[in-house]
């Protein structure tokens, strides 16, 4: 299978210096600079950039660490909440417009939105049709200017009831109807609300653009949480290596290979090991994975 593979500066993020995203007790060892550089020695093929690393700097010096790395910015990640009612929506689009603005500048195709937080204020399905409302209006601008929004299944718990699942993925994509935005499958985000990924990609294929790749295991009983996700059943898993988790991989390549995927595939690596020696094995072990379908 042909498929050119992305990386995220997050995949260093539990060894950062600054310990943006995801506090810990351990020091870190990687400046934001030092982990795209650290993706520049992987037999990659782009970068994918988490926005809220780089909010403190010009398109134009983040586009220079990609360039001095020798890869291209092929996605821009940001949250704005547009599950809100059209009266006090008007922030968050401008919001949104800037970060589109943001990441045409730098070049990047692809921009990937977590477009809404569940609230108890109101029922789910009106938020998520406010969302739709606002994603629409965005994607609009996203297409006037030459780029893509992308969403994901997504495993965040705050937005996973508006689009955790494929069904309504799939639905807000179609109700959003716009060629400026288009899905992403998340190969493990299927397992916070007890989904089949496979069956989670069947659903969701006539929209997918984009594919994350990664891979997760329970947390045993007696082991301590000190990295995890909870899925809905209470569950907790841990990232690992893409071939060490509960997800079957190669079913799930051989069906992107079946429906004509070749668009690019992000490798997310959330496990503990220091990225240098994790990063590297977990790209070769992908590149392995494709050449066998």
């Amino acid at each position: 299978m042909q498929c050119r593979i992305t990386m995220t500066e997050f995949n260093a993020d539990w060894h950062m210096i600054e310990g943006i995203t995801q506090p810990r007790e351990h020091a870190g060892r990687y400046s934001r600079e030092e982990a795209i550089a650290l993706c520049g020695t992987l037999d990659v093929d782009g970068l994918e950039l988490m926005g809220q690393y780089w909010d403190d700097c010009s398109p134009a010096y983040v586009r220079e660490l990609a360039e001095d790395a020798g890869l291209p910015i092929i996605s821009y990640i940001f949250f704005v909440d547009l599950a809100l009612p059209p009266e006090t929506r008007a922030v968050a689009i401008d919001e949104a417009y800037a970060h589109i603005d943001r990441f045409a500048e730098m070049g990047a195709p692809l921009g990937m939105i977590i477009p809404g937080v569940a609230k108890e204020d109101w029922p789910i399905e009106r938020q998520r049709g406010w969302m739709v409302e606002g994603l629409r209006v965005c994607a609009e601008r996203a297409h006037n200017v030459g780029v893509t929004l992308i969403s994901e299944n997504v495993d965040y718990p705050p937005s996973r009831p508006l689009m955790g699942r494929a069904a309504d993925c799939r639905d807000i994509c179609a109700q959003v109807d716009s060629p400026g935005f288009r899905l992403i499958y998340d190969t493990c985000a299927s397992l916070c609300v007890g989904e089949d990924p496979l069956e989670t990609l069947r659903t969701m294929a006539p929209h997918v653009a984009h594919v994350h790749i990664k891979n997760s295991r329970p947390l045993r009983p007696d082991e301590p949480g000190v990295r995890y996700f909870e899925a809905d059943s209470g569950q907790r898993y841990t990232g690992t290596d893409i071939d060490g988790g509960v997800v079957d991989l190669p079913p799930i390549l051989a069906e992107l290979e079946q429906l004509g995927y070749d668009g690019y595939m992000m490798l997310e690596y959330q496990g503990l090991e220091e990225p240098g020696t994790a990063l590297p094995r977990n790209v070769a072990t992908l590149r392995q994975l494709l050449a066998e379908v």
